[in-house]
């Protein structure tokens, strides 16, 4: 029996994918759920994010010392459109769930939102502390306020995409062929790399970054980490066998791990965030075997 389509309801890719995953692994509902209300948020905010101001050569320079591109450079963004994003994902992830959600969770949630909203959390205050991964700085800041520090530092994250999103597009075309940049951090943002994809018939390794979605090609053979080659500590773990599309890459010198998909095309940047919770189950496994994920150098 055929199944009628409304071909004129246009449905979001995202929120697709995430009713997918929740029906398909029914204990990353209340995730995917969370998921279905802050990315639409984080994809449609407009944080004003000026243009920024460098050069190709300056680029060169920066990315020939292991420098990412924004490192050290004067950022022009909205501030408190910053601040209303951050309350609006707050609000959203207060609001998220059913009745086997956490309560704990959720009113930990609404606490961040009054805080901003009543101006007692400055984020003005903590956006240099976020950018530079400062993630201590920012717990004893949410501390004072007897805030959820992880949450606190999750949701700042989150509020700060849409404007690395924006640099990000303005940014990676000026990286050519010759900036090599074979590390385990974004050469725009420099946050640790999210995922990793095996893209096309030569399975080419490249690394994303989840925080402002960027793509740069690595070597195929060698722990992003510690820069390991020895393929006899190295290797993989799969979740599934002869599931060989989705993998966590295992470093036994470092204890190093990053996920691993295979695909023909990049992930959209959007989507990066779904593919990393559909992955969760290979986080269990690898930190149950002793691998971790390495911080940003």
């Amino acid at each position: 029996m055929k199944v009628p389509v409304d071909i004129g309801v246009n449905v979001d890719p995202v929120a697709e994918r995430l009713r997918a995953l929740a029906l398909e692994s029914p204990d990353l509902k209340d995730a995917a759920n969370i998921y279905e209300m802050i990315l639409p948020l984080i994809r449609d905010a407009d944080l004003k994010a000026g243009p920024v101001s460098i050069t190709a050569d300056d680029v060169r320079a920066k990315m020939a010392r292991g420098m990412h591109i924004l490192h050290n450079v004067d950022l022009e963004l909205d501030v408190r459109a910053v601040s209303e994003l951050m309350a609006g994902l707050a609000s959203a992830v207060g609001r998220a769930g059913d009745k086997n959600t956490v309560l704990s969770r959720i009113a930990a949630a609404r606490q961040i939102r009054t805080a901003i909203e009543e101006d007692l959390l400055d984020v003005n205050r903590l956006l240099p502390l976020v950018a530079s991964g400062e993630r201590g700085a920012v717990g004893a800041v949410a501390g004072k306020l007897h805030l959820d520090p992880d949450l606190v530092w999750a949701l700042s994250l989150n509020a700060i995409k849409p404007a690395l999103h924006s640099w990000r597009r303005q940014l990676a075309p000026m990286k050519t062929e010759e900036m090599c940049w074979d590390r385990d951090h974004c050469f725009i943002c420099g946050a640790t790399a999210m995922l990793g994809e095996l893209r096309g018939d030569v399975q080419a390794r490249h690394l994303r970054c989840g925080q402002c979605g960027a793509d740069w090609r690595v070597s195929r053979l060698r722990c992003i980490y510690c820069g390991n080659e020895d393929h006899n500590s190295l290797g993989y773990i799969q979740a599934e066998a002869g599931n060989e599309k989705v993998r966590a890459e295992v470093c036994d010198k470092c204890h190093g791990y990053i996920k691993v998909i295979a695909t023909f095309a990049p992930t959209p940047s959007g989507m990066l965030p779904v593919e990393d919770l559909a992955t969760l189950h290979l986080d269990y496994i690898a930190k149950g075997r002793g691998y971790i994920k390495h911080p940003a150098n």
